[in-house]
C-alpha cells in the first residue's frame, strides 16, 4: 500500500505537501492496513492498494473524506481522535504511546 501511496501523490506533484510516514501497528491489527490522514485524524481501515488512487483523489486533493473506508466508529460528521475510540478509550498507553505514529 505504500508504494502505492507514494506513487499517487508524486502522480498528481504532492510529494513537498504530503508526508508518508510507515508506522508499526495501531493495535487494531484485524482492521488493517489502516491509514490515518492528518491533521483531522481521518482513520481508514481495511484499506487496499486499489483504494488508494481514491483517498488521494478525494481526500488530499479535493478535501472530501472517503466514508465507505472510515472505520466503523467515525461519521462524517464525528471524525473523533483514536484515543476516543473505545478500542483505545480505557487504555493509558506509556512506553506504546506513539505506536501508529513515528517510524519504527
Amino acid at each position: 500500500m505504500i508504494e502505492a501511496l507514494e506513487t499517487e501523490i508524486k502522480k498528481h506533484g504532492l510529494e513537498n505537501e504530503v508526508k508518508v510516514v510507515r508506522t508499526g501497528c495501531f493495535g487494531l491489527c484485524a482492521r488493517g492496513p489502516i491509514m490515518v490522514v492528518y491533521p483531522e485524524g481521518s482513520y481508514y481501515s481495511l484499506v487496499k492498494p486499489e483504494d488508494v488512487p481514491e483517498i488521494v483523489e478525494e481526500h488530499l486533493l479535493k478535501g472530501r473524506i472517503v466514508k465507505r473506508l472510515l472505520f466503523e466508529e467515525f461519521t462524517m460528521d464525528d471524525i473523533k481522535s483514536l484515543k476516543e475510540t473505545d478500542f483505545y478509550k480505557k487504555q493509558h498507553r506509556v512506553a506504546l504511546r506513539n505506536c501508529g505514529v513515528i517510524d519504527p
